[in-house]
């Protein structure tokens, strides 16, 4: 009986082992850009393109990251003026071991259309990803620019760390039905969300383990997001949209928005981006450090918004135990209510208009906003999400916050 079971064994064993050596559809893309195993995640819509997608009209873009010799054969061009934390954000881009670039973008317009896909083009497109990755933009440049009448506004979104492409589709289609519910019938969105692979994968320590060392590593890596493809979105692909710009970010994907939108104009064809016009900036309970925005502290990443029209608002809950755990750069995140009430007191103070968010107030503050508006959403902001951690660091995709983003979004019109 023994050997017939150690037999029945090695046989389930041999089995389970052939199985594991089945190839993907897309074997050869994902072996030749380094991103099979657990890296599909971050494009999961490419193996399942009508099941994993946006609810709603838009376009996803795919960003992900690869080895350099292996998409970057011609080279990595990157410019900065600044002296500080923006210039070693890009000699980290180019010096590093793996690179951003776009691999794929979707239309869901019309149903569901890929206008970029690295994983069923020609394998030469591989090799210089990085670059290739203008091809892509360009593509979806000349889609928006076919389908301008539709819209009345853009909206771009971006999540935060350890967030899968499957989980950032349901995030955004949570923000967008709860806005569109509080929403007006004017309101015509040019939705576009940015996925990133914002997670480690390892099998060989625990995933908690895995996750709690990648902090300062995908924190690196929002802030390379923002200098490169999600700066040249902003700053090239939707330069003559002659719409208001919203963007809204989530924690690291705040982070990733705000180089994009005040220094993300690094990534060049032949000569510097000008800074395109973001009428409003949203940082949901944002992870990186208000420093950023008083010029002062050693990050030496600085957004002088006097030389901007772009509108900022905050939010920070006293709930939100994820932005108080990583104080860096001598200061607590902003989506914390440690940051909230220190700097709201501080010698800055006169840099920001700091409120308790409060339902039938915020039309009023909106309008009498000058640049940067810090809203403690504790009343709102304050319930533990499923399957999140951080306390209520993602209580964000509910009708309150819905209806908190409709109001800043429709003071754009």
């Amino acid at each position: 009986m023994k050997r017939v079971n150690i037999l029945l064994i090695l046989v389930f064993a041999s089995i389970c082992l052939s199985c594991a050596k089945a190839p993907s559809i897309y074997q050869d893309s994902e072996d030749m850009l380094k991103t099979a195993g657990n890296l599909r995640k971050f494009h999961a819509i490419v193996h399942f393109p009508k099941e994993i997608k946006l609810n709603y009209p838009g376009y996803i873009v795919g960003v992900e990251k690869s080895p350099q010799d292996k998409v970057a054969k011609m080279g990595i061009k990157l410019l900065t003026k600044d002296k500080g934390g923006i210039k070693r954000i890009i000699k980290r881009v180019q010096k590093s071991h793996k690179v951003l670039y776009i691999s794929h973008i979707y239309s869901y317009n019309r149903g569901v259309k890929p206008l970029y896909n690295l994983y069923t083009t020609d394998k030469k497109y591989i090799k210089n990803a990085f670059n290739n990755s203008y091809i892509a933009l360009d593509r979806l440049k000349k889609d928006i620019t076919k389908n301008r009448a539709k819209y009345n506004i853009v909206l771009v979104f971006v999540m935060g760390w350890n967030t899968s492409q499957e989980e950032a589709l349901r995030n955004f289609n949570s923000l967008y039905r709860n806005i569109k519910e509080q929403s007006s019938k004017d309101f015509k969105p040019l939705f576009i969300g940015v996925t990133w692979p914002s997670e480690w994968e390892s099998s060989l320590a625990p995933d908690g383990a895995i996750k709690l060392s990648s902090f300062p590593g995908k924190a690196a890596d929002a802030d390379e997001l923002g200098i490169t493809w999600l700066g040249a979105l902003l700053h090239n692909t939707l330069k003559d949209i002659k719409l208001p710009i919203v963007v809204v970010g989530h924690s690291f994907g705040a982070r990733a928005l705000s180089v994009a939108t005040f220094k993300g104009n690094s990534v060049y064809k032949k000569s510097p981006l000008k800074l395109n016009k973001i009428d409003k900036y949203i940082a949901l309970q944002g992870a990186f450090s208000m420093n950023r925005f008083l010029h002062k502290g050693i990050e030496k990443i600085y957004f002088n918004t006097d030389q901007t029209k772009t509108k900022v608002i905050f939010t920070s809950s006293k709930y939100d135990s994820a932005n108080k755990m990583p104080i860096v750069w001598n200061t607590p995140y902003v989506g914390s209510s440690i940051s909230y009430k220190r700097h709201c007191k501080s010698k800055y103070s006169n840099k920001f208009t700091c409120i308790k968010y409060k339902k039938n107030d915020i039309t009023k503050y909106l309008k009498s906003i000058d640049k940067l508006l810090y809203l403690d959403c504790s009343s709102i902001v304050k319930n533990n999400i499923y399957n999140s951690g951080g306390g209520a660091h993602s209580d964000i995709y509910d009708k309150e916050m819905g209806y908190l983003l409709w109001q800043i979004i429709k003071s754009s019109y």
